[in-house]
């Protein structure tokens, strides 16, 4: 039995409990799941067979019910997705079509099948079988929606080939791993009060945040950065200036926090002694940092490819603290 995926030793091993039990095999508790896991085990034809081991690492996830993420659900929920005309965006398209798939007799709840196989111990003959069931499965399901889109085309009187078949088979590849990022322009974030507040306060970067919002209320107000000077100043008046900077931008922070709805809020003097020190400078070590993340956020953007970061993200490199707050 050692090259029988792993897969199939989990269907045998339902099987025979959901006819053992007479139940179905669905709405599993964790102790049916715990006795499916115990009938695997009394399968196997002796202890560490690699097929039987991932099958037992598999019953779990594999004998759950099927769940549609919610990160695919604030998709198929948004108004937009139940939009279509000649100024839908395919991404939107697509999404109508796979609303509606998944409502379908069809779909009955479950995304299309990616096609993927994961890797497992199984003889050449048997994994090729199973990975050509697999394709023949994910080919079915992607029939379906297409036959979803069309008719959501032609209600936006678009042609039927409006999207291609590329763009298809890239979506129905990824539809059970969509994820739909909003985002706001940077003034908007300047000019009202943080959304994601108590994410900041559970970082621990809520001052840091306050001091960068103060940063550009002092700008606003003095035409320059806190802790920037004329070129003539003495070095007496370099530090007094530092010191009322710091104590003026440490007051605009305070304000802000308690507009914000925060009661007896405090910020670090030797936090805003840092904001001041540095003086808007761009020191090497921090932009190569800053530089290298944005530009793989900027990558993500272009290519398409993996989840951009969506919300906030401040670095404190005198403290060794990186926190990157989601929206």
């Amino acid at each position: 039995l050692a090259h029988v995926p792993f897969v199939v030793i989990l269907i045998k091993a339902a099987d025979r409990w959901a006819a053992e039990m007479g139940l179905e095999k669905k709405g599993l508790t964790y102790k049916q799941r715990k006795e499916i896991l115990a009938l695997v085990q009394q399968m196997a034809p002796a202890a560490g067979e690699e097929n039987f081991d991932e099958a037992v690492e598999a019953v779990n996830t594999s004998c759950s019910d099927y769940v549609v993420s919610n990160d695919v659900n604030r998709i198929l929920t948004d108004p937009a997705a139940n939009t279509a005309d000649a100024q839908t965006s395919n991404f939107w398209l697509l999404a109508n079509a796979l609303r509606r798939y998944v409502a379908s007799e069809y779909g009955a709840g479950k995304m299309p099948h990616s096609g993927a196989i994961p890797d497992m111990k199984a003889d050449t003959q048997s994994y090729v079988n199973l990975l050509r069931i697999y394709k023949q499965k994910a080919e079915q399901d992607k029939a379906e929606l297409t036959q979803c889109l069309r008719k959501v085309v032609q209600e936006a009187a678009l042609a039927d080939d409006h999207v291609s078949a590329g763009e298809i088979d890239t979506f129905c590849k990824n539809a059970s791993q969509l994820r739909l990022v909003r985002t706001h322009a940077l003034h908007h974030e300047a000019e009202t009060a943080p959304e994601l507040w108590d994410n900041l306060v559970n970082e621990g970067v809520s001052e840091h945040y306050a001091l960068f919002r103060a940063a550009g209320v002092f700008l606003e107000k003095h035409g320059r950065y806190p802790g920037i000077t004329d070129a003539d100043t003495g070095a007496g008046d370099l530090d007094a200036q530092c010191e009322q900077d710091a104590r003026e931008l440490r007051a605009i922070a305070v304000d802000l926090m308690t507009a914000w709805g925060n009661k007896d809020p405090e910020v670090a003097e030797s936090l805003v002694a840092e904001f001041v020190r540095s003086g808007y400078m761009e020191l090497h070590n921090v932009a190569a940092v800053v530089g290298g993340i944005v530009a793989q956020e900027t990558i993500k953007l272009i290519t398409h490819q993996y989840v951009p970061q969506n919300g906030i993200c401040i670095i404190d490199t005198a403290n060794n603290l990186l926190a990157a707050v989601k929206a």
